[in-house]
């Protein structure tokens, strides 16, 4: 297995540390691999190597409460060698589930999917993975699309701006380019002369007359 940015996984968590864990739910929540970790970028740990991790090399994973806590949602970052991963879902798997449309970020996704291939990844995801109730109603719906032509990636924003004014809500659609990076849509759209480009090892500036060719 190959490992992404937005990859959810399974382990048995319990060769973790999570003693610096105060909330006992949440702690218990990993500890009993009730809810996954979420493939991330480690801008501490700093590696080598292409915008993946395989099952050879440590993998930074992180962890989120379902439930705000004082307003707060609780998060807890880790690692763990790739492999001890035993179950891998990615974001255009995700976004194949069946799941309650209970919350308009949800509710939006339901009339995206009908139209276009996207994954979806942040609360809606682990949502929809573990039932439990990480969306509110002004949640924002996170989405990942790639292999899409300029034209199609248009019509994609003109839809996603129907959806946020329809919902009341924040539609962020990233671009996975073939490079590993990936770009927000808004800016692809936009005038910049240089775009962000975030990998699962580092963030650099990409010029924009260099995101065609990896479309």
């Amino acid at each position: 297995m190959i490992f992404q940015r937005h990859d959810l996984v399974f382990a048995d968590w319990k060769s973790i540390d999570t003693s610096v864990i105060k909330n006992e739910d949440f702690r218990n929540l990993i500890i009993q691999s009730k809810i996954p970790g979420i493939v991330r970028r480690d801008e501490k740990d700093v590696t080598d190597g292409e915008n993946y991790y395989t099952e050879n090399e440590k993998v930074f994973i992180g962890f989120v409460h379902p439930v705000t806590v004082q307003g707060r949602r609780l998060r807890f970052g880790s690692s763990i060698q790739g492999n001890k991963i035993t179950k891998l879902i990615s974001p255009y798997e995700v976004s194949n589930f069946e799941f309650e449309a209970r919350t308009p970020s949800l509710k939006a996704l339901t009339d995206i999917r009908q139209s276009y291939n996207v994954g979806v990844w942040g609360s809606a995801s682990l949502e929809i993975v573990t039932e439990y109730p990480y969306t509110h109603d002004m949640s924002d719906l996170d989405l990942i699309v790639k292999n899409y032509q300029p034209d199609v990636l248009i019509e994609l924003l003109s839809k996603c701006n129907e959806l946020e004014s329809s919902f009341g809500i924040k539609i962020d659609v990233e671009i996975y380019l073939k490079n590993g990076y990936g770009i927000n849509l808004k800016e692809y759209v936009s005038e910049s002369d240089t775009l962000l480009g975030k990998g699962l090892r580092d963030v650099i500036l990409i010029k924009r007359k260099s995101v065609e060719a990896y479309l």
